[in-house]
């Protein structure tokens, strides 16, 4: 559930099982055997959730807190240990949980689990005075079994048995101490109960002796020398590391593999064990290759097994292109990137087909498992997949994303397809929709040649590169596609219309995708909402971001462009009403939160956009003190600053109520001042170490930081004239500032974790809207900055089409900014632009938003986002943000 209040931190509980749309787990079906036990007479069962299976003795009460036992268990023993550990159970009258069925257990002890309870198929509730005694039961019935080592625990004795001290219910209201389920009370203190992937004792627990003794003796146990000191780590999985490590014996710089025991499970039923071992077996067989890793060692230390191989030079093919690659015009640079890329293709080729003449099929081409070093040499690593045989087909069991092979193909085929999509990265690296759309690597195709040809790039070194493309194309097997995704296909019209009958022939196919988008998400889902969105979304139908309000604002401003009034009758009549009936029955349920973007302020201002106006000012009358005193953030997107922008939004449009607008004026002035003398109360200053576009993580720009508080004190200053405001406006957007940088290009961008953001809600494109808007107020050093920030705008083409973090908010920006006011031409070129991301469906087109993964109709990233951009070019303004007119 979703706290009332946003904390910094969001768990998003999706799947993709939908072929065309992001759902949530609990609306998925799960039809893999389920794992069920004996029910004694006096004993209940209960399913709490979707994951779990809970049995307890009647009229027994488990303590609060105390050693939880845990079993762990391979795939093929799982329902013969479950079966031993409930017999135990029952025998102690101990409480128990088990996974509820085989997916759970290979979901939870897969490579992507998370390491803090991976491992975890059952759960013992003992009572100290039993403990002993049911764990030498336990160790008795269990000695002969193996399962992954628990991380959070320790290891009892030899069986897959492991303890840890920690919270096992809810606290009794009105009988026990009010306690949070994560903590602990010890010697009358509330302490956090840890669950990180590593075992801690709680400070303060008394031990009884037997404990203390298998603590003793663990600890003498586990102590090993090590024949490679770790240097640093390159990534963690449930399945163990890679390392950066310095071999002992060889007196070499190596990368370090490592694997636990019985982790890593796929679907195919192999453990990362088993993908070590062919990794070593694939480089034995490659060993005089030049661009593979050679193996210096292997062994197990303690429980684990280790490779060590060459530490090959070079950095990943993704971060090669993001420096190569000419994102930006101004950034063509020398006319060599075509020519270079065809070289490494031409390499990348010999080496899989050398591999292959040796019976060796890597099975997961991308481009992070290719090193470019500073020649342009090919290395190929990570062959953990590696096959040796490529008389059947097989099914491929790991890819990264628009890498994986539609079909079931020979090991050689797979191969050469993740050859074949590496090359259309390289000419143009937009690539993650053809996981989602087969095909859809052709579609760029034509882009990635008019962009090499406006850029005067040699022509023979396009024909060169396209020639390579082809030769791939025509050497793997072709698709016969029979998924669902199967109606929705690639977009092969070319946009070149210049008038505006030719311009709203698209609007009617963003209408028509919608429609097909709207119906097939009612067909398949279970949710109650009534369009797709972004998982990001899932559970927040408030709001302008993810809301069925939203989209449904989004759908009337574009069909208003088409001028088809009738078009706003009928069927969106009636389910306008019923969605903003549901939407505001809701505003009483907790788990909403109260802000613009995500909450019940946002919902009450898009009633208004609907026109609904006197229901939404008697709406906004109602719900104001509360929503302002249940706001801890100040930001726009969740904050009090969006409920101000939007009390002053009603204020200037006639709001009929001299208390609430007392209210708002004085509230607004208490907010100005106190952000004046304190801005790092209200945000975060500076850049942020956070590396996300999760909204909640985020605590920069337009949305989430100083800079939309800066909009809020721009309309303020508008409508009230206080000079105040304008100076708070000044503030916010030079203490936005101090987390911005140039880059390489001279283009200035928002600051966050490892890289630069150019984005509408983080970053250039919502800092150059906030300077547009409100130029007449600001400081000439601030409006210095424009020609910076336009640079970082004017891109080719953007990862993502979205409005918040994609080539929306990019191209809207950088158009209000220059302010020709051709609506028609600047809506052609956004067009243009985004039809390298629309997909075909019937006769419509849609977008999979910031994935490239799945049909997305949201504000934020999806349909409604390129609707709110459009008719914020026709009527030449931001029209995503309250503003006085």
């Amino acid at each position: 559930m979703i706290s009332l209040i946003r904390r910094n931190t969001m768990q998003y509980e999706f799947n993709l099982d939908n072929p065309l749309f992001f759902v949530n787990s609990e609306d998925s079906v799960d039809t893999s055997k389920k794992y069920s036990v004996v029910l004694p007479y006096d004993w209940h069962e209960v399913a709490n959730n979707t994951e779990w299976v809970t049995q307890y003795p009647m009229n027994h009460i488990i303590d609060r807190q105390g050693w939880k036992v845990h079993i762990s268990a391979t795939f093929e023993d799982s329902h013969e240990i479950l079966d031993i550990v409930a017999q135990v159970c029952h025998e102690f009258l101990v409480t128990f949980k088990h996974l509820s069925t085989e997916k759970r257990f290979i979901l939870r002890n897969s490579k992507i689990a998370n390491r803090g309870y991976s491992g975890k198929f059952i759960t013992c509730y003992p009572g100290l005075e039993i403990l002993e005694d049911f764990l030498n039961s336990l160790e008795q019935r269990l000695k002969d079994f193996s399962g992954p080592y628990i991380l959070s625990d320790k290891r009892w004795e030899r069986a897959p048995i492991y303890l840890r001290y920690g919270v096992f219910r809810d606290a009794i209201p009105n009988q026990e101490e009010p306690l949070k389920i994560d903590e602990l009370l010890i010697s009358g203190k509330s302490v956090k109960d840890s669950r990180e992937p590593r075992f801690v004792v709680p400070e303060g627990i008394a031990l009884p002796v037997f404990l203390k003794k298998w603590l003793e003796d663990s600890e003498q146990t586990e102590s090993q020398d090590f024949p490679f000191v770790i240097k640093s780590a390159i990534r963690f999985s449930n399945s163990g590391g890679i390392y950066r490590a310095h071999l002992k014996e060889a007196n070499k710089e190596v990368i370090l593999r490592e694997v636990r025991p019985y982790t890593g499970l796929d679907f195919d039923g192999k453990y990362s064990s088993d993908r070590l071992t062919a990794e070593e077996s694939a480089l034995i067989k490659l060993k005089d290759m030049y661009s593979v890793p050679n193996v210096l060692w292997s062994g197990t230390v303690w429980e684990h097994r280790y490779l060590a191989v060459d530490k090959m030079k070079g950095i990943p093919l993704n971060r090669w292109v993001t420096k190569n690659y000419p994102i930006y015009d101004f950034a063509a640079g020398d006319k060599k990137y075509l020519s270079r890329i065809y070289s490494i293709l031409t390499e990348l080729i010999s080496l899989v087909e050398e591999a292959h003449s040796r019976n060796v099929f890597h099975q997961d081409i991308h481009l992070a498992n290719i090193l470019i070093d500073e020649n342009d040499n090919v290395s190929l690593i990570d062959w953990e997949q590696a096959r040796f045989d490529d008389t059947n087909k097989v099914e491929q069991q790991a890819a990264a994303l628009g890498f994986g092979s539609w079909i079931n193909d020979f090991p050689s085929q797979i191969d050469w397809y993740g050859v074949k999509q590496v090359a259309h990265y390289l000419f143009f690296p937009l690539l993650e929709q053809s996981a989602f759309v087969c095909g859809y690597e052709l579609q760029l195709l034509k882009h990635a040649k008019e962009l090499f040809t406006r850029l005067d790039f040699p022509q023979n070194d396009i024909d060169a590169v396209e020639r390579t493309i082809e030769y791939l194309d025509q050497k793997v097997t072709p698709v016969r596609n029979l998924t669902t995704k199967k109606i929705v296909k690639p977009f092969n019209d070319s946009i070149e219309f210049c008038n505006q009958l030719d311009v709203l022939e698209y609007y009617n196919k963003l209408v028509r995708g919608l429609y097909v988008a709207y119906n097939e998400w009612n067909r398949t889902s279970k949710g109650d909402r009534k369009f797709p969105v972004h998982y990001y979304g899932l559970d927040i139908n408030q709001g302008i971001a993810y809301s069925d309000l939203g989209i449904l604002w989004g759908y009337r401003e574009l069909v208003t462009l088409l001028q088809e009034e009738d078009a706003l009758q009928g069927e969106f009549f009636h389910l306008k009403q019923a969605i903003i009936q549901k939407t505001i029955s809701s505003f009483d349920n907790d788990k909403f939160s109260p802000g613009l973007f995500d909450g019940i302020v946002g919902s009450i201002w898009i009633i208004y956009k609907l026109g609904e106006i006197d229901l939404a000012k008697k709406l906004f009358v109602e719900h104001f003190n509360s929503l302002l005193n249940q706001c801890e953030s100040k930001n726009l997107y969740s904050g009090g600053a969006g409920i101000l922008l939007v009390g002053i939004y009603m204020l200037s449009k006639g709001l009929d109520d001299e208390l609430i607008e007392n209210k708002i004026i004085e509230k607004l002035e208490l907010f100005s001042r106190e952000y004046q003398k304190n801005p790092n109360s209200f945000c975060p200053v500076g850049k942020s170490e956070t590396q996300s576009n999760d909204p909640y993580q985020n605590t920069g720009g337009l949305l989430y930081g100083h800079l939309g508080l800066g909009w809020l004190f721009g309309e303020a200053f508008r409508y009230t004239h206080n000079e105040l405001y304008k100076e708070c406006l000044n503030l916010a957007i030079l203490t936005e500032l101090e987390a911005y940088d140039l880059d390489r290009m001279g283009s200035l961008q928002y600051h966050q974790g490892n890289r630069l953001l150019p984005y509408l809600s983080t970053g250039s494109a919502g800092m150059l809207l906030v300077i547009v808007r409100n130029s007449q107020f600001l400081d000439g050093e601030l409006l210095n900055i424009q020609d910076k920030l336009e640079k970082a705008v004017d891109s080719n083409f953007c990862v993502f089409p979205g409005l918040f973090n994609g080539l929306c908010g990019l191209e809207l920006s950088k158009r209000l900014y220059r302010g020709k006011n051709n609506p028609v031409n600047d809506q052609r070129e956004l067009l243009k632009k985004l039809s390298i991301y629309f997909s075909s469906i019937e006769r419509g087109v849609i977008i999979a938003g910031d994935s490239g993964l799945k049909i997305t109709t949201d504000i934020a990233s999806g349909f409604g986002g390129i609707a709110l951009s459009l008719i914020s070019l026709q009527n030449n303004q931001l029209e995503l943000l309250p503003h006085i007119s």
